[in-house]
């Protein structure tokens, strides 16, 4: 599962690029969801699933796990997946890169680009080549055979002037060390931006965090801010258009009976759907009200413009 881009994204750790693409899309509709809250005993193992959705009581209704295109992982959950929903009456779905390319084909952006900008991010992707618990290898310590190994092979690329040295002398330069145990660049005590802890970094360096801890809170609250702005802004956007439209199609609004809302005013949301990528009436009744009030108060708005006489 492409889990080479793992970072943090509204306080979880995702662990691919195509679970940020699930949870980016769950957002687009506003579809309220949670990460890896529980774990189950599987065929004597435990197994915890990526996605978690609550009803109104805070029960849970379904869990979705997100795989790539191996195939031997895809059938390995499916397993995993009915075994829950028979021993725990839960309901699942598995969704892999293509179920994902079938969502995508109704959402503004595509598939590809969402996964690029995971990737390339600075705000929300943690590599897992990072520090601490964050890397793939924390906690895990090498046998003497293996640690020989090792030594061996950096050995036999310092003896060579091959791209690896060149990266290894790269990596010393940068911290400071010219030679293993020789300081070579000043270092100075800062403190960190988010938590006032003291830290000590090379007088070269641009650190202004402690850790990456404190780098992804402060990343997370920043692609918040965004996201909520940006959502924010279409909103309004959207119901600046529905007002508009409303106006246009006074007698189609008038006339639309409350038992046939989508067929009659479909019109609206297709145009709505093309130009801010939303199709979801839950949707476009938030941004007009608030709040998601549904289909009818929607009409009983728009009607009310019209007999008002504002149409």
């Amino acid at each position: 599962m492409n889990r080479g881009y793992a970072g943090f994204y509204k306080g979880f750790y995702l662990r691919s690029s195509y679970e940020y693409a699930y949870a980016v899309y769950l957002d687009q509709f506003n579809i309220l969801w949670s990460f890896e809250d529980q774990t189950f005993e599987v065929y004597g193992k435990s197994y915890k699933p990526d996605f978690f959705f609550y009803d109104k009581h805070g029960k849970l209704e379904k869990i979705v796990e997100i795989k790539s295109r191996n195939q031997q992982e895809i059938e390995s959950a499916k397993l995993k997946l009915e075994f829950i929903e028979v021993q725990y009456l839960v309901k699942t779905e598995l969704i892999s890169y293509v179920e994902l390319l079938k969502i995508y084909e109704n959402m503004p952006m595509s598939l590809n680009s969402i996964i690029t900008s995971w990737i390339k991010s600075d705000d929300t992707t943690i590599h897992k080549a990072a520090i601490g618990r964050l890397n793939g290898h924390y906690g895990l310590t090498h046998s003497e055979e293996s640690k020989n190994k090792i030594g061996e092979h950096t050995k036999k690329l310092w003896r060579t002037n091959s791209l690896s040295k060149k990266r290894m002398i790269e990596g010393l330069r940068k911290s400071g060390l010219s030679q293993k145990g020789k300081i070579k660049t000043e270092r100075e005590k800062r403190y960190c931006l988010l938590c006032a802890n003291e830290f000590i970094a090379l007088i070269t360096s641009k650190q202004i965090y402690c850790s990456r801890k404190c780098s992804g809170q402060t990343a997370i609250s920043i692609a918040t801010d965004k996201y909520v702005q940006k959502r924010k802004s279409v909103h309004q956007d959207i119901k600046r258009f529905l007002i508009q439209w409303t106006f246009k199609n006074k007698e189609l609004v008038l006339s639309t009976p409350y038992n046939k809302i989508n067929t009659t005013i479909r019109p609206l949301t297709d145009e709505i759907f093309l130009q801010f990528g939303v199709k979801d009436m839950r949707v476009i009744s938030k941004a007009v009200f608030g709040e998601d009030k549904g289909r009818k108060e929607l009409l009983r708005f728009m009607k009310k413009l019209c007999s008002e006489n504002v149409c």
